[in-house]
C-alpha cells in the first residue's frame, strides 16, 4: 500500500468535516503536547507584556512618577501661594 501524498491520491476518501474532526487527536496527543504548548504561550505572553510595559506612559514606573509629579505640583502651588500671602 502506498501512502497518499497530500491527499492527491483519488482513491483516498475525502474527510467529512466536522464529523471527523476528532481524528486530529490521533495525531496530536494532548497528554504529550499540552505542557509544551502552554509553556510557549507563557513565553509569548511574557515577551508581549514586557514590551508593552516598557513603552512610555504604560509602565508601572511611569504611573508612579505621574502621581509623584502631581503631588509635587500641588505642594509647589501651595508653597508659592503662601509666599505670595506673606509678601502682601
Amino acid at each position: 500500500m502506498q501512502v497518499p501524498y497530500l491527499m492527491a491520491d483519488p482513491t483516498v476518501a475525502k474527510p467529512d468535516h466536522p464529523e471527523e474532526d476528532w481524528k486530529i487527536w490521533t495525531v496530536i496527543n494532548p497528554a504529550v503536547w499540552m505542557v509544551p504548548f502552554f509553556f510557549i504561550l507563557f513565553i509569548q505572553m511574557w515577551i508581549i507584556h514586557t514590551y508593552a510595559l516598557s513603552l512610555p506612559g504604560y509602565g508601572f514606573k511611569d504611573s508612579a512618577q505621574a502621581a509623584v509629579d502631581a503631588r509635587s505640583a500641588a505642594v509647589i502651588e501651595q508653597v508659592q501661594g503662601q509666599q505670595i500671602a506673606q509678601v502682601q
